[in-house]
């Protein structure tokens, strides 16, 4: 149990708020393979992560389109023309979960600032959230490209922090990624991991403070902590 809570509430975007299901229709339109949208999506992070470690960066957008090069050639086909601008476009017209909504109401219940971190575009995730309706819950959207290093490096987080005004620990770190979590534990703060796919956490990173298979439920828990 932790002896004090956080001053705000950190999500990640892509996954933990956002449902990523909906691409899957142009994977499906591009006679993919099942599975080839997590195959990108896990090529599109791998990428980032691997400049990231280098001290290097490559935006969502120009990596997005690699991955799709790199499926589409191991398919033996070239990528359309459009293809990537097409799933980009897509970001902004994806549905949040079910659970983000009444979670995002029980934070502004008690005063939580709610603030968003994402390895992609600011201008999009603001687009996502007004279309979500939850714009009026969310303090700030911040994204890696203000550092130029995609998370789990600390600076991505340690950048957040400074932006806040508070020490990381006075942060809590939720997503649905382990790596993010990592990274977010690396860098100083609380961590909650939603667990939407019933998963066991990876030893090999650090364990979160809270664990729950939806947001309300992780929420909930985060609460309980500074009663």
């Amino acid at each position: 149990m932790l002896t004090s809570g956080p001053q705000a509430i950190v999500f990640d975007v892509n996954e933990t708020l956002v449902d990523l299901s909906r691409l899957r229709l142009i994977f499906d339109d591009l006679k993919m393979p099942p599975h080839s949208l997590e195959w990108w999506f896990a090529i599109l992070l791998r990428d980032g992560m691997a400049l990231a470690a280098s001290g290097d960066y490559g935006s969502f957008a120009s990596l997005a389109g690699v991955a799709l090069d790199e499926i589409m050639s191991a398919n033996g086909r070239d990528t359309p023309p459009g293809a990537s601008a097409r799933i980009l476009a897509q970001f902004a017209e994806l549905d949040v979960h079910p659970d983000v909504t009444p979670a995002f109401q029980r934070l502004a219940k008690v005063g939580l600032p709610i603030l968003a971190l994402t390895n992609g575009s600011e201008f999009i995730t603001r687009d996502l959230l007004e279309r979500a309706a939850l714009t009026s819950f969310v303090s700030h959207v911040y994204s890696v490209e203000a550092v130029q290093l995609w998370k789990p490096r600390v600076e991505a987080y340690r950048y957040i922090a400074d932006e806040v005004g508070v020490e990381p620990q006075d942060l809590a770190m939720v997503a649905a990624h382990p790596w993010d979590l990592h990274g977010a534990s690396s860098a100083g703060f609380i961590t909650a991991w939603v667990n939407r796919n019933e998963r066991v956490f990876p030893d090999v990173f650090h364990p979160p403070n809270f664990a729950a298979n939806n947001l309300v439920d992780l929420i909930e828990h985060l609460l309980r902590s500074v009663e």
